[in-house]
């Protein structure tokens, strides 16, 4: 799911996947990869975005968030993040139907 979030953080702000690296020093290749979850997120990943977009680590930290609890913590924490992302997803459309 952080994969997912660091995607939507670079489309909700218009970007390009070649701009983004370019912008965070990473290949193309790297952003296709990492977006596509066959890199996984290092904290070096989390805090370049965080830098760039503004954005708390910590903000970003809740979609791979996990505590002692799995059973419950697990269920809440994949319930929260699902919205969270819908949420960004939708206003995402909104900002592109904007701009058309």
């Amino acid at each position: 799911m952080l994969n997912e979030a660091l995607r939507l953080v670079r489309v909700y702000h218009d970007m390009s996947k070649a701009e983004l690296a370019r912008e965070l020093g990473f290949s193309r290749s790297f952003i296709t990869e990492l977006e596509g979850g066959s890199k996984k997120v290092t904290i070096d990943t989390l805090e370049r975005y965080s830098e760039y977009f503004d954005i708390p680590v910590s903000s970003l930290m809740l979609f791979a968030e996990r505590t002692v609890d799995a059973d419950f913590s697990e269920a809440a924490r994949t319930f929260v993040a699902d919205k969270a992302l819908r949420m960004l997803d939708w206003v995402s459309s909104i900002s592109r139907h904007e701009r058309e």
